[in-house]
């Protein structure tokens, strides 16, 4: 924009100029306000499209030329400095070249000495001149393009800025949706080890009351024992409560599936002392040197007590078989009794989602990339299979 007002200025000093000096000063002003169009529109048109720029460009250099020649003054020639495209050099010698054959053309064959020596004088002036012109319009290009650079360099400063706000929200967005996902999973984890350390002993010490109850006309020392036997199961469940919440600060690690064995052993017995039903280990397949997270050691004991709870509960079960089996990938635990219910194989989602330990199962295998599966045919069959 700069170079195009000083163009615009040369070109209306030398076109003013020459109108006052010349005998046609409507032509010349009418040729200066072409000209004077020509620049402006030649600034406009975008740098992608050169044939437009070129032709605008051959079109300012015939009219530049055409006024210097004109006017027919050493100044005029000037003007020369308002073409693009062409370089310092070329248009120092240009200029200088056509003032020299306008004078010969206008004084023609009367030129004298002192002509020649006021042509080569006006000469080097006119090349003095246009190479200071082109010189401040490449200083004004150099200064527009450092402050293009700084503007653009500012600009992307300022995208990097907005950017690193973004991301830092982003961040913080999944920050607190991480955090909030972990506040998710250790009320899950809570939920879980309650309900299964605890709903179970609960249930067990109700049933042991139940049977306390009808033995209390007849066998009154029965009664009592069985009633002391639910009182400690009851204390015992306090005891349960905080083992599982102090089991939340020592998750991880590993165990041998031995001691899964061993727990799933441990809940049967207590299963079969409490209610009297029995229980059969079979299918027994693994490698003693597997090992599993502790989790899954808690979470699948809390499946088998589950089943033995819902067995009774729900079904009338009074046999119940266990199968554990394992390799290097995987371990899948099945239970299954003889209990009947009043609905038949797959169990349905809406019953599913109403059971809270049925859930708790499904949503736990299913987060760490396993599989539940529950059936009622011929009794109620419930099979788990985790990721190791």
């Amino acid at each position: 924009m700069l170079v195009t007002l000083m163009h615009l200025a040369v070109i209306l000093i030398i076109g003013i100029a020459g109108a006052v000096c010349s005998g046609a000063p409507f032509v010349l002003l009418a040729v200066t306000g072409i000209l004077l169009i020509l620049v402006t529109a030649e600034s406009l048109v975008p740098e992608e499209d050169s044939k437009k720029r070129n032709l605008l460009r051959g079109v300012i250099a015939v009219a530049v030329t055409a006024m210097a020649v004109v006017i027919g003054e050493w100044w005029a020639f000037f003007a020369f400095a308002c073409i693009e495209g062409l370089s310092i050099a070329t248009l120092a010698v240009a200029a200088p070249v056509c003032y020299i054959l306008s004078v010969c053309m206008r004084r023609y064959p009367l030129i004298a000495s002192r002509d020649v020596a006021e042509m080569l004088l006006f000469s080097a002036i006119i090349a003095g001149g246009i190479v200071v012109i082109c010189l401040l319009k490449k200083l004004s290009d150099e200064v527009k393009r450092r402050k293009d650079i700084a503007r653009e360099r500012l600009l992307r400063t300022s995208i990097s800025e907005m950017n690193e706000k973004r991301i830092n929200k982003e961040l913080a967005k999944q920050n607190y949706e991480t955090d909030r996902n972990a506040r998710l999973l250790e009320r899950e984890n809570i939920s879980r080890n309650i309900h299964n350390s605890v709903g179970h002993s609960i249930t067990a010490a109700i049933m042991t009351l139940d049977a306390a109850d009808m033995l209390y006309d007849t066998k009154p020392e029965e009664a009592r024992r069985r009633m002391n036997d639910a009182n400690e199961r009851i204390r015992g469940s306090l005891d349960s409560i905080r083992s599982a919440v102090r089991a939340l600060d020592a998750e991880g690690g590993e165990l041998p599936i031995a001691d899964l064995r061993r727990y799933l052993k441990n809940a049967a017995e207590d299963f079969t002392m409490d209610t009297e039903r029995s229980v059969d280990f079979i299918e027994d397949s693994y490698a003693e040197e597997i090992s599993l997270p502790r989790e899954h050691v808690e979470f699948l004991t809390g499946v088998l007590q589950e089943a033995f709870t819902n067995g009774v509960k729900h079904g009338g079960a009074s046999h119940f078989t266990v199968g554990l089996m394992a390799d290097s990938g995987h371990v899948k635990l099945i239970i299954k009794d003889d209990g009947k219910s009043d609905f038949g194989g797959a169990i349905p989602a809406e019953r599913m989602e109403a059971g809270f330990g049925l859930r708790k199962i499904l949503d736990y295998a299913k987060r760490c990339g396993g599989s539940a599966v529950f059936e009622n045919s011929d009794g109620f069959r419930t099979e788990v299979e985790l990721p190791l």
